[in-house]
């Protein structure tokens, strides 16, 4: 039978996502590396036994493995992010499927972001400023919605247009919405009115256009294996009310990933939930485990995630236990009977290969029996060859 991978994060992002897809994309076989939620704003990082080293956004992690890419209907494109990320990949990049449905990020959706959080001040939401949930919001609209099957049909002049008129009638509206006034307002309209930003990013969505091939999940059918990607984190889910405002505007989970397989042939899955032995979080929010001195204490560091203008500095805590498996006991719901769940726990090589609770060390055999986990993969390094898998029956 063939086989199916969703790699999931199970805290707030950034637990290793990339590191266990480059892990499962790597199987004897043809492998085709799906994204099933977000954008270009995820951030997950693969190293090889080769010494390559890439933080993936938008173009599938499973890339340096020689798996293709299929940039799901649930995938938000952004055609400049795509260019700069072409450029660095080359041929590594592989083959990329974009579905015909996947709406597209505009100039003006990451302008209205990154004005939006600089004028919120100490309340920004912790975005990354790239624009997904602008995208998303003007996408509701169907005057204003752009879609990767419109560009297919469409030539520079028409792009163009459509533009124009989405930052005439829809982009003024939304700044008020957004209380973008006075200078920042200034500033905008300035921006929104330059044709050189306008023509290099038309530019950068024909370029896209052009090396991508238009398919639909049937595309899916032609590998032996497929390995879904996620993007973000379970305590992310714009579903998750609890953590409510500090969310991506996503199904984090297996959701979206449950709508894709469920209109194939059936297929032997596992569910992987992905998590440090400690937890971070990179944005503002609810952290209840957050410390202060646990980076310091247990030498803790972070090469991907650097201090930024919207996401502030990275920030570590202990590992939360309850919240991990209330995440999961949430996002287990999607699951179909039959399919393994995996718990893979990075980082080890840190934390002398036990989880840092706030009351105890746990072993990481211990995690995977107190939720229940059928497999589980042990990671003390930085690339797919540190990965020790270990199905939970055969534990001592």
């Amino acid at each position: 039978m063939k086989k199916a991978y969703a790699v999931i994060g199970a805290g707030f992002g950034d637990e290793g996502k990339g590191l266990m897809t480059d892990y499962f994309c790597r199987r004897d076989g043809s492998v085709i590396n799906i994204r099933s939620n977000g954008g270009a704003q995820a951030g997950h990082t693969v190293c090889t036994a080769g010494g390559k080293r890439h933080i993936f956004s938008h173009i599938g992690s499973g890339s340096f493995a020689g798996a293709d890419t299929y940039l799901s209907g649930h995938f938000i494109l952004n055609p400049i992010l795509f260019s700069r990320e072409l450029k660095i990949l080359g041929a590594d990049a592989g083959r990329i499927f974009i579905d015909r449905q996947c709406i597209i990020t505009l100039p003006c959706d990451m302008l209205l972001n990154q004005f939006a959080e600089t004028v919120r001040g100490s309340n920004r939401h912790g975005s990354c400023g790239v624009g997904i949930f602008e995208t998303i919001v003007r996408s509701r609209d169907s005057r204003y919605r752009l879609v990767f099957g419109d560009i297919l049909k469409a030539d520079r002049n028409a792009v163009r247009s459509a533009m124009q008129r989405i930052h005439a009638e829809y982009c003024i509206r939304r700044a008020d919405e957004l209380g973008i006034n006075g200078t920042a307002r200034a500033e905008l309209t300035d921006m929104l009115a330059n044709a050189n930003l306008t023509e290099h990013y038309i530019d950068d969505l024909f370029a896209m256009a052009a090396v991508c091939a238009a398919a639909d999940a049937q595309l899916i059918e032609e590998y032996d294996t497929a390995v879904f990607e996620g993007a973000q984190g379970l305590m992310l889910d714009q579903n998750r009310a609890d953590y409510f405002p500090h969310l991506t505007p996503s199904n984090t989970g297996m959701q979206n990933i449950r709508a894709i397989l469920d209109r194939l042939e059936p297929r032997d899955t596992e569910i992987c939930y992905v998590t440090r032995s400690f937890f971070t979080r990179h944005g503002a929010g609810r952290f209840d485990t957050e410390s202060k001195d646990i980076a310091d204490a247990y030498g803790l560091y972070d090469r991907t995630n650097a201090p930024n203008a919207f996401q502030g500095v990275f920030r570590y805590g202990w590992f939360d236990l309850p919240a991990f498996t209330e995440s999961l006991a949430l996002d287990r719901k999607y699951a179909a009977a039959g399919e393994r769940i995996a718990v893979a726990v990075t980082h080890l090589d840190m934390t002398g290969g036990m989880l840092l609770c706030p009351e105890e060390r746990l072993r990481p055999e211990a995690l995977a029996d107190r939720t229940g986990a059928d497999m589980l993969y042990q990671v003390s390094g930085e690339t797919a060859a540190d990965v020790v898998c270990q199905p939970v029956n055969q534990m001592a």
